[in-house]
């Protein structure tokens, strides 16, 4: 058979249906072959796009995402979009065509030989867990099973193979190849980590004499798919949980055991919970600095640290651990909960007191009349969250209007929030949600974003309207880069080039006309819900913006001089004190 048709049959076998793309002519064979052989390639008009969207259908179906591109351009266009999965831990098959092996530089003493040329494996194999160019055609059985394997085993991410034209139409005999799978190494990488008994041990003892234990989920919870396990960890030892900005939807955010993100554009009252905690069992999060602050040595002042990653290079880096486990985190807790008493132990007097926390300090709304009106983008957020679904999906772009979206959004039973924490790319969100929906048979997505982002990809508003995907977009528009504009202002004396000075906004509402696009505005408070409602009723793409005043910023936001629960607006220092009454 022709080695381009059995790349696409290998991934028809694996479950994947579908993957996204954009066409040039060194990938021309494999597209053919899907179009011959049923499986679906969404077009998009930029090949970062089409990477973003392969996250966004990894993260729906629990299965590897497909994005391909052309040699030179094409292929280099997708790096961002292959750091993104790999900072984000997603499974995605990146393949791009490559021009003849006999036009090609291979001895490399050469700047480029043929057209379109680029060394794209020399480029990305520091963002890829696995990046081969397939030049021998009797191998592609071997690399095509292996890319897929290790994108899915541990901690999983993105592989990408880059076949020369000329070998895309080899004649193969599929049979007569050799198997990565069941061969030596593979069975040297499906080697799972597990946790020992002596680690184990040490836990339920911690958790047994603990009086101020709690849990933060990261996002790797969520890509073991524990969210069931965490649940009934939390109900069977009585255990509060905060969470990081990518672990926010592990579990539903009304469950009295919840109180909210940590971090540095966190809740006030989350840092201030792990600050006073004795125990903090961190499951599938890396500890990176947004999260522990720039001053570690102060994050948790009296807590012993337990730390479950399925990375080693994670464990024992940003803070002193007390027990560091390797293990996906399903596997910890199938492992953890049946040595835990039957009984859930009473914290009743922790628990009361950060509910004073949560009391005190979280506050939704922000007051839009000190910023001469308008509308607050909490309220703003808020809003949607209101008429947003149990279940629903929602895809957050790159800026202030994410750290909103994480301190105003509540995430319902089995939503989805997808966001980016890792390569925080402006552009990510609509293409994300693209590939969402169309893989979960265009299923309503909403979108939040900033004018700034939306106008990064915002070339696949065109997408939505040719397959009319159902995605409701509401851009928080401040007609700034609003997280750049609170940076310059705070260390560069106002100086706003590139972020007020310099920069500017379409009309969006006239933009997403001339797409044919359904598109409002609000810019009052007044009849902001009713135009919320408006957005989510619509049964195709649609947008709506929001306009905001300038001066909105992130708040509260921790500093770099201080720990990372000492928050702007400061609290009086007695406040302060009470606030760490266990510190």
């Amino acid at each position: 058979m022709k080695l381009s048709d059995y790349v696409v049959s290998y991934l028809q076998s694996q479950g994947i249906s579908h993957g996204y793309f954009m066409i040039g002519g060194a990938i021309g064979h494999l597209a053919d072959s899907c179009v011959r052989n049923g499986f679906l390639l969404y077009t998009l008009h930029h090949e970062q796009s089409a990477a973003f969207a392969a996250e966004g259908q990894a993260a729906i179906t629990k299965n590897a995402g497909v994005a391909m591109a052309t040699s030179g351009p094409g292929a280099t266009n997708l790096v961002t979009g292959i750091g993104s999965a790999y900072f984000s831990s997603q499974p995605i098959v990146f393949i791009t065509g490559q021009v003849n092996t006999f036009e090609s530089n291979l001895d490399g003493k050469r700047r480029q030989v043929g057209f379109q040329e680029t060394d794209i494996i020399s480029i990305v194999k520091c963002i890829t867990k696995y990046a081969k160019q397939v030049t021998d055609p009797t191998t592609i059985v071997y690399e095509m099973e292996k890319a897929l394997f290790i994108a899915k085993s541990g901690r999983m991410g993105p592989v990408l193979l880059d076949i020369p034209f000329n070998v895309q139409s080899a004649e193969i005999d599929p049979a007569a190849q050799r198997h990565f799978l069941g061969s030596p190494e593979h069975a040297k990488m499906r080697e799972k980590p597990l946790p020992g008994k002596a680690a184990l041990d040490k836990i339920v003892s911690l958790l047994s004499s603990s009086k101020r234990p709690i849990v933060l989920l990261g996002h790797g919870a969520k890509l073991s798919g524990a969210e069931g396990k965490v649940r009934k960890f939390m109900g069977q030892a009585n255990v509060p949980v905060v969470a990081t900005l990518m672990g926010t939807d592990v579990v539903e955010n009304e469950d009295p055991l919840y109180f909210g993100f940590i971090g540095t554009y966190a809740d006030r009252h989350s840092n201030l919970a792990v600050a006073n905690s004795d125990l903090v069992i961190v499951l599938g999060a890396r500890l990176d600095s947004r999260q522990v602050g720039v001053q570690a040595a102060k994050f948790a002042p009296g807590a012993k640290i337990v730390h479950v990653d399925i990375d080693q290079n994670e464990l024992g880096v940003a803070v002193k651990e007390e027990v560091s486990v390797v293990s996906d985190v399903g596997d910890f807790l199938d492992s953890l909960l049946p040595l835990l008493p039957r009984a859930p132990p009473n914290r009743a007097e922790w628990l009361d007191f950060l509910n004073s926390l949560k009391s005190r300090y979280h506050e939704v709304r922000q007051a839009a009349e000190s910023h001469g009106g308008g509308i607050s983008p909490k309220l703003a957020i808020s809003e949607l969250c209101r008429v947003s679904k149990e279940g629903d999906a929602v895809s957050v772009d790159v800026g202030s209007h994410q750290m909103w979206f994480a301190q105003s959004w509540k995430a319902k039973k089995g939503q989805l929030v997808l966001t980016n924490g890792g390569m925080g790319p402006m552009g990510c969100s609509v293409p994300t949600a693209i590939g969402v929906s169309t893989s979960d048979g265009m299923r309503p997505v909403f979108v939040v974003v900033g004018d700034g982002s939306l106008q990064v990809n915002i070339q696949e508003l065109q997408a939505l309207v040719r397959h009319n995907i159902p995605i409701k977009i509401m851009v928080i528009n401040n007609r700034a880069l609003g997280m750049l504009t609170q940076f310059q202002s705070e260390n560069f004396e106002g100086r706003l080039i590139g972020s007020v000075d310099g920069y500017d906004a379409p009309d969006f509402v006239k933009v997403a006309h001339a797409y044919g696009i359904a598109a409002d505005r609000a810019e009052t408070a007044d009849g902001l819900r009713a135009k919320v409602e408006w957005l989510a009723s619509q049964k195709g793409p649609a947008l709506l913006d929001i306009r905001t005043p300038r001066e909105f910023w992130v708040l509260p936001k921790s500093s770099f001089a201080r720990p990372v629960h000492d928050m702007k607006p400061y609290l009086a220092e007695q406040e302060l004190k009470q606030a760490l009454k266990y510190v």
